[in-house]
């Protein structure tokens, strides 16, 4: 089972236990559902919130995947480990955004001058930095997801 067929799982079984209206899930509807997340960050934490979202309403519809899907797209990126770690390594291929940064509160500047050798190939040098960057990430994994989840306004972390 992938991730994306675990996450609709749990979102499934949650849905079924709180909506009689929900058909008894079977693999088919479990893949289907999959294949509608796949590619997106939605992670379990996120999906069952969308789902208990859905059914706090009054009169909901039985929940679909593009319910789950649009509630998920509204959520803070710090609205579980599992997004915050997608949403860096997403902006870990862009040395010269400060969006990490931003979302944590840890700081990086890449090296300047960029070492000799590279210094002047623009191609090299972002390559350069990207890897440093990552080296950053790896040493500070830790602390980049904590300052993000206690981070009170990600403002949607620029829009992901």
């Amino acid at each position: 089972m992938n991730h994306y067929q675990a996450v609709a799982t749990k979102a499934l079984a949650l849905a079924a236990v709180l909506d009689p209206r929900v058909p008894d899930f079977d693999e088919a509807r479990v893949h289907a559902w999959a294949d509608c997340f796949a590619g997106r960050d939605i992670f379990e934490a996120e999906a069952l919130q969308a789902v208990r979202d859905h059914y706090s309403q009054p009169n909901p519809w039985p929940i679909l995947p593009g319910n789950v899907i649009d509630r998920v797209s509204r959520m803070p990126v710090n609205s579980s480990p599992e997004r915050v770690k997608a949403f860096i390594a997403r902006w870990s291929n862009y040395p010269y955004s400060n969006a990490i940064q931003q979302l944590t509160g840890l700081d990086w500047t890449p090296t300047y001058p960029a070492p000799p050798g590279i210094h002047g190939n623009l191609e090299a040098e972002r390559e350069f930095h990207r890897r440093e960057m990552r080296q950053w990430i790896a040493d500070n994994a830790l602390q980049l997801v904590q300052g993000a989840l206690d981070n009170k306004n990600p403002v949607l972390a620029l829009e992901q």
